[in-house]
C-alpha cells in the first residue's frame, strides 16, 4: 500500500524544517563549547587548584546537560552528527549514550584510564585528577560531580525558570502605584517646577490596549501579562495622545486580538499622522486573512475626514531568528514558531497599499549581522526563498551599518553590524520595505539566552559607566498610556507616573518634567548606581549581568522601595 499524499507532504515538510533546526542547534552547541574551552569554564572554576585539569571535562559535562536541556531526545544524535573529529568520537558517544551525569563522568574516566599511555593533554589532566583522589575512580567521579554542583548550572528546566521569572514580573506589576510609588509621586508633586500647562510635545507616545501574546519566544522580555483593564476609557486615551504628539505606537506584546482599538485610534486621533503598530505576524494565516487585516488598516486611513492631516500606518512586524525559530511541539514534530510563510504573506500584500502603509520588519541582532550574511542566510534567506516560490524577486535597495563597533557573540571579534536595510519586491518597485535591527536586552526570558546567541551592548555600557553616554544616547522617557489608566515610561514600563483616569494628564505631564528619577534615567546618570548600592547589596551582580546601559538602569529601578529611595536622595542632592 502506498503512502497517502498528505503523509508524503508532511515528511517533506519535516525534512525541510530539519534542515533549519539541526544547523541552528549545532551552531549554538559549538558556540557554547568553544566559549567554555576558550576560558569560560576556567573563569567559572575560579582559583581552584585543579581548575585547569577540570576545565575540559566539565565543559563536556556542561555539553551533556545542554543537550538534554535544549534538544529533544530524537534529535540529539542529529545535532552531533557533523562533529567528526576522531579524537572526540568517544565524547560524542558519551554525550548521546550516557543516561546520567554520573554515567557520563564514569565513561570519561574509564576511557582515559584504559587508553594507551602518552595520549593528548586531556588524558594527562585526567590522570592528575585521578592521582589526587588516590587513584580511586569512584572518588574522582564524586569529586567532579561535587564541583559541577557548586557551579549551579542547569538546576532548573526552562519551564520552572520561566515560572519563577513570571512570578517576579507579577510582583513587579502588582507593586505598580503601590504605597512606595504613591509616596514617591507625592514627593514629586511637592517639587517646584513648570506649571500644569499642556505645552509639552513628544516625538512619539505609546498606547497599550492590553499586554498579551500567545507565543512563548525565548527572547521575550515579558512572561506574565497584566490583566486586561476592567473599565477602560480608550477615547480619553486617544484625546490625550492626540493633543501631545503626531506619532503614536500601539504595542503590548502582540495586538492581533486588539486590532479594533487600533482602527478606532486611527479614526479618533485627528492630529496624529504616523500610526505605528507592532505585531508578530501570526495573524497572516493565508492570503485572504492577510489581505483582510491589511485592507482594514488601509481603509481606516482612507476613512479619515479629508480635511484632517494625511496619515499613514507604520506596520512593524517582528521577524528574526527567534520569532521564526524551528521548535519541537508536544507531539515531537518540528514546526516554525511563527512560519516564514506568514511573513511572506504580509510582504506580498502590504505593497498593494503602499500609499497608506509602510511595512517594516524588526530584526534582533545576531552574529549574522556582522556581514551581509544577515541578508543571505538565516531567516531573511528563508523569506526570500518563500517569496521566490511565489514568483517574486527581492531586490535590496540599501544597507546601513551601526554607528559604533560591537562584539560578535560567536567569534568575539569587534566590528560594525548591518543595522538597517531596505528592499522591494520587483513587482512593486515603488513600495520599499524596511528591515531594521536592534539588540536584545536581558529582560524576562532573554535573561536565559546563551552568550553566543545575540549581540550585546557591553561596550556602550562601559562607555556610559566610565565617561557618560555618547551624544544622542539616552534612556527613553516618552510616555506609554495604558487602557487601564497607567502612564509609564517607554524604556521602563514598570515606572508609572500616575493613573490618567484618576490623576489627569496635567499632573502626569508635570511629574514627567519634574521627577528627578525620570530625568536621571533620561541622562543615564551614573549616580543611580551609588544610590542603588545604598539600599541593595547586589550592584556588582547587576553590573555583571547587564547586557547594556538601558538594561542596567532598568534593572536598578525595578523595585518600588528602591525607586522611592533614589527619588528622596536625588531631591536631597538638589537634582
Amino acid at each position: 500500500m502506498s503512502a497517502r499524499p498528505e503523509t508524503i507532504e508532511m515528511d517533506v515538510e519535516q525534512q525541510r524544517l530539519l534542515g533549519i533546526y539541526l544547523p541552528r542547534l549545532r551552531q549554538r552547541f559549538k558556540a557554547e563549547v568553544n566559549r567554555l574551552t576558550a576560558g569560560g569554564m576556567a573563569e567559572m572554576l575560579g582559583n581552584r587548584p585543579d581548575a585547569a585539569d577540570l576545565s575540559f571535562l566539565l565543559t563536556y559535562l556542561y555539553a551533556w546537560h545542554w543537550l538534554r536541556h535544549n534538544v529533544a531526545a530524537d534529535y540529539r544524535e542529529g545535532v552531533l552528527a557533523t562533529f567528526r573529529n576522531p579524537a572526540r568520537q568517544f565524547l560524542m558517544r558519551l554525550l548521546i549514550e550516557a543516561d546520567s551525569a554520573e554515567a557520563f563522568v564514569d565513561g570519561y574516566i574509564r576511557h582515559w584510564v584504559t587508553a594507551p599511555a602518552g595520549g593528548p593533554a586531556q588524558q594527562a589532566q585526567l590522570m592528575r585528577l585521578l592521582g589526587a583522589q588516590g587513584g580511586d575512580p569512584d572518588r574522582l567521579r564524586d569529586h567532579v560531580l561535587e564541583v559541577w554542583k557548586s557551579l549551579g548550572l542547569f538546576v532548573q528546566t526552562f519551564k520552572v525558570a520561566y515560572a519563577g521569572l513570571a512570578k517576579e514580573e507579577k510582583e513587579r506589576y502588582g507593586d505598580m502605584l503601590g504605597e512606595a510609588d504613591q509616596t514617591r509621586l507625592a514627593l514629586v508633586d511637592e517639587l517646584p517646577g513648570p506649571g500644569k500647562g499642556r505645552n509639552t510635545r513628544f516625538a512619539k507616545l505609546g498606547i497599550i490596549p492590553a499586554m498579551g501574546c500567545p507565543q512563548t519566544c525565548r527572547h521575550c522580555m515579558f512572561i506574565w501579562r497584566p490583566l486586561k483593564p476592567t473599565d477602560p476609557d480608550p477615547q480619553r486615551v486617544y484625546r490625550t495622545v492626540d493633543g501631545l504628539t503626531d506619532s503614536v505606537l500601539f504595542t503590548g506584546g502582540d495586538l492581533t486580538r486588539h486590532m479594533d482599538a487600533f482602527y478606532d485610534g486611527i479614526r479618533a486621533m485627528r492630529h496624529v499622522t504616523t500610526f505605528a503598530i507592532l505585531l508578530n505576524g501570526d495573524f497572516a494565516d493565508d492570503p485572504e486573512t492577510t489581505e483582510q487585516v491589511i485592507g482594514k488598516m488601509a481603509a481606516a486611513i482612507e476613512g479619515r475626514p479629508a480635511h484632517w492631516p494625511k496619515a499613514r500606518v507604520l506596520l512593524q512586524i517582528s521577524f528574526d531568528e527567534f520569532h521564526q525559530e524551528v521548535i519541537v511541539d508536544k507531539q515531537g514534530h518540528l514546526k516554525e514558531r511563527i512560519p516564514v510563510a506568514k511573513i511572506a504573506n504580509i510582504v506580498e500584500y502590504a505593497p498593494r497599499h503602499a500609499e497608506q502603509i509602510q511595512l517594516a520588519l524588526l530584526h534582533k541582532q545576531t552574529g549574522l549581522n556582522f556581514s551581509m550574511d544577515v541578508l543571505q542566510k538565516g531567516v531573511f534567506a528563508r523569506l526570500v526563498e518563500e517569496l521566490g516560490k511565489r514568483g517574486h524577486r527581492v531586490q535590496v535597495l540599501s544597507t546601513a551599518p551601526s554607528a559604533r563597533l560591537k562584539t560578535n557573540p560567536v567569534t568575539g571579534e569587534r566590528g560594525k553590524i548591518l543595522k538597517d536595510a531596505s528592499f522591494v519586491l520587483t513587482k512593486y518597485p515603488e513600495a520599499p520595505i524596511l528591515l531594521t535591527s536592534s539588540t536584545i536586552d536581558g529582560y524576562g526570558r532573554a535573561s536565559l539566552l546563551e552568550e553566543g546567541e545575540t549581540v550585546k551592548e557591553r561596550e556602550l555600557l562601559q562607555q556610559v559607566l566610565t565617561q557618560g553616554p555618547p551624544p544622542g544616547e539616552s534612556f527613553d522617557i516618552d510616555l506609554m498610556f495604558w487602557f487601564n489608566g497607567w502612564a509609564t515610561l517607554f524604556n521602563a514600563v514598570h515606572i508609572c507616573l500616575g493613573d490618567l483616569y484618576r490623576d489627569g494628564v496635567d499632573t502626569i505631564l508635570a511629574r514627567q518634567r519634574k521627577d528627578p528619577l525620570t530625568q536621571a534615567l533620561h541622562r543615564l546618570d551614573r549616580r543611580l548606581l551609588d544610590l542603588y548600592a545604598e539600599v541593595r547589596p547586589d550592584l556588582e551582580e547587576r553590573l555583571e549581568n547587564a547586557t547594556g546601559p538601558h538594561h542596567l538602569f532598568h534593572s536598578l529601578t525595578e523595585e518600588g522601595e528602591v525607586r522611592l529611595h533614589m527619588t528622596r536622595r536625588l531631591i536631597e542632592l538638589g537634582t
